[in-house]
Order: C-alpha cells, then structure tokens, then sequence
C-alpha cells in the first residue's frame, strides 16, 4: 500500500474538521452534568425544606396582591429546589409565580438560575413563551427587558448562539 504526502494531507484535514464538528455541537451532545454542592454549606434536613415550601405555599394562599403571591411563590420555588429531586416542583413554582405577577422579574431571574446549567435548552422555551405573552410597554417593560437579557446571556454562554444574542442585545438598545 503506497502511503503518499496527499493522503496523509486528506486524512488529517478529515480528522481536523471531524474535531470541529463535534467542538461546535458541544452543547447538544447528551453528556452526564453533575450537581457540585459545596461541602462547606451546611444542608438543611428534608422536613425543614417541607416545612418552609409548605409555610411559602400558605402564604400565597392569603396574599391579597399579585406581588405578594409572586413573592412567596418564588421564596417556596427556591426551598423546593434545595430539595433532592425537587427541579420540578421549583420550576412549577417559578411559572406559577410568573403568572401571579407579570410585572415581576423575580420568576424569571429564579428559573433562569435553576435551568441555566442543567437544561438550557428548557429554559430558553420558557424564556421565549414568557416574551410572547408580555405586552412590551407599560408596567410589564421592566420584565419584558429582563426576559431579554436572561435569553441574550443564555444565548451567549450556554447555547452558544452568538448571532441570536448579539440581535436581542439589539433589540435591547431600542428599549
């Protein structure tokens, strides 16, 4: 078998835009992601985390303004995601909390924290559902701009779509 310099030239540029394939489809190839918590943080036991998504879910149950609600709904959200297995619970919280209050940012900052790392693929569904039902003026701006910049971040680091949050960022200016 004749090994000559043009064949060995073709199997390296092969081998070359092979590794840039896989490189660039990074953030969709299905590997394990971990959840590192910090030894030094001391863990609650699993009754007190009960205890305070319960309290949190009986506050919002009195709350007489959508702040309110939205408040405790978020502050129920983050006890249920300290809990083992409780992302879809807090999830459900945090879009509960989010239609409670439209003109609140705190849902979307809360989800966007629980997700970013573990499904960000998720996230940016919610993210776009939230923009298409907010009226873009009025008390629900502030939030509207909000949703915008978590999906342009999202965008830039862990979706890894330049041109998608270089045009929110765009769209951002004009607000």
């Amino acid at each position: 078998m004749d090994i000559s310099w043009q064949k060995i030239l073709v199997s390296v540029a092969a081998l070359v835009f092979a590794g840039f394939l896989l490189w660039k489809s990074r953030p969709r190839l299905p590997l394990p992601r971990f959840r590192r918590r910090s030894r030094l943080v001391a863990k609650r036991s699993p009754e007190a985390i009960k205890e305070q998504i319960r309290s949190a879910r009986e506050q919002a149950r009195r709350a007489t303004t959508p702040g309110d609600r939205a408040k405790s709904l978020v502050l129920a959200a983050e006890a249920a995601a300290e809990a083992e297995g409780g992302l879809t619970s807090a999830m459900g919280l945090y879009l509960r909390a989010m239609r409670a209050d439209a003109t609140s940012c705190d849902p979307i900052l809360g989800i966007a924290a629980l997700l970013r790392k573990e499904r960000p693929e998720l996230l940016e569904s919610v993210l776009w559902r939230r923009l298409a039902h907010l009226p873009f003026s009025g008390e629900t701006a502030p939030v509207a701009k909000c949703t915008i910049e978590t999906l342009a971040h999202l965008y830039r680091r862990e979706l890894r779509h330049r041109d998608r949050a270089r045009a929110l960022q765009k769209l951002l200016a004009k607000f």
